[in-house]
């Protein structure tokens, strides 16, 4: 693998992910502001998912077929653009139209990065190669709301999107004039046949479907409502961005090492991490609304951070193989738009709930879906070791 076209990548995918949490820290504040409820708080954040969730399968696609730099840099610069209306923005509804076009710029980025670097990693070290990948993405993420709140403490709530412009134009230069195209289709896909339609025969891809939206489920819970569980008992707002940063900020550190294990174990073996990286993400979900302060919330993001660490990994093993068999780009939209159904629900249904029943019933209902979501994962699982291919 060539390290400064890996380098690129994982650049491009930290400024991606960036935005996506750089606004957490503000929610609360912004929807007292406006006089907006859980359920438009739950939009703001659902908007970014539905745009990114149609857009990925589709730009996944054509890149196996065009070449993935185009779209990288388009979204990019996309993402540039739309960084400079956040301070504009004065209603609930116009932060959440910024979301969604913020969500069509991260589809066209986040799951041709990931194609990119499965193409190019080297046979045997795709874990290492992705968990670096999820490394940069996570880092991302948790440098959004520290940096948020450092930024908003200093010079104020536009200097935080004024900086995310400035990155993403960096991050735009970079990739237009360095980054080298790869065309080569990673695999022959039949004319009128969407990979989507022959893979969901598989008792096995359903498996890590389910798993997926599962585990995006409770990372999404606590990005977009655990700022406002934390302000309930009257934890600031850069404490607020402390917690996510760093329970997100180990979920990245810890990526490479059990990326690493990952590579070691089989398919079986890739699977059991998992449901084990899921199990300790359900625990913290389950404990957060029992947090009395600041440093219990601390110690329960870890712990969710811990548990995707654990997890994504070994996932994105298993996918950078099926992405092979059936075209990476392709597999990859499938996969992250799989992803942004977690985004997309989780943010709407939390909004009710909270809206009726209180913002600690979140976290017992998203608990409560998380496992459903592995009991699914286990009885798939079940169904493909004895043999089964369909139902």
């Amino acid at each position: 693998m060539k390290k400064g076209t890996f380098c690129i990548l994982l650049m491009s995918g930290f400024s991606a992910m960036l935005g996506v949490s750089v606004i957490s820290p503000f929610l609360p504040v912004f929807v007292r502001q406006h006089g907006a409820n859980g359920f438009w708080l739950g939009m703001i954040f659902a908007g970014f998912g539905f745009s990114r969730g149609i857009i990925m399968p589709i730009v996944g696609r054509v890149s196996d077929k065009t070449g993935r730099k185009v779209f990288v840099a388009s979204g990019l610069l996309l993402y540039t653009v739309i960084s400079l209306f956040y301070p504009h923005a004065d209603s609930v509804y116009a932060l959440t139209i910024i979301r969604m076009i913020h969500g069509l710029a991260a589809g066209m980025i986040i799951p041709i990065i990931m194609a990119y670097v499965g193409d190019i990693a080297e046979k045997g070290k795709e874990g290492t190669s992705t968990g670096a990948l999820n490394m940069s993405f996570y880092l991302g993420l948790a440098a959004g709301p520290l940096l948020g709140g450092i930024l908003h403490e200093v010079s104020g709530f536009g200097a935080v999107f004024y900086f995310m412009a400035a990155l993403g134009m960096a991050a735009f230069l970079v990739v237009f004039f360095f980054l080298p195209d790869d065309k080569r289709p990673s695999a022959e896909i039949p004319e009128g046949v969407t990979p989507f339609n022959i893979l969901i025969k598989y008792n096995f891809i359903k498996a890590v479907l389910v798993i997926t939206v599962t585990m995006t489920l409770m990372m999404a819970v606590f990005l977009s409502f655990l700022p406002s569980l934390a302000s309930k008992i009257n934890v600031d707002v850069n404490h607020i961005g402390m917690i996510l940063s760093v329970g997100i900020f180990l979920a990245g550190i810890l990526q490479v090492p059990f990326g690493r294990l990952s590579d070691r174990l089989d398919r079986i073996g890739k699977l059991l991490q998992i449901g084990t990286g899921m199990s300790v993400g359900m625990l913290a979900l389950i404990a957060m609304p029992f947090c009395p302060d600041f440093t219990a919330l601390l110690v329960s993001g870890a712990l969710m951070g811990t548990g995707a660490a654990i997890s994504m990994p070994a996932l994105t093993n298993i996918s950078v193989g099926i992405g092979h068999k059936v075209g990476m780009g392709s597999w990859m939209g499938i996969f992250y738009a799989a992803m942004s159904i977690g985004l997309v629900v989780t943010p709407l249904l939390s909004g009710i709930v909270m809206d009726h029943l209180g913002i600690e019933s979140v976290f017992y209902v998203l608990a409560m879906l998380a496992l459903f979501g592995g009991l699914g994962y286990l009885y798939y699982i079940r169904r493909r070791l004895k043999g089964y291919r369909q139902g």
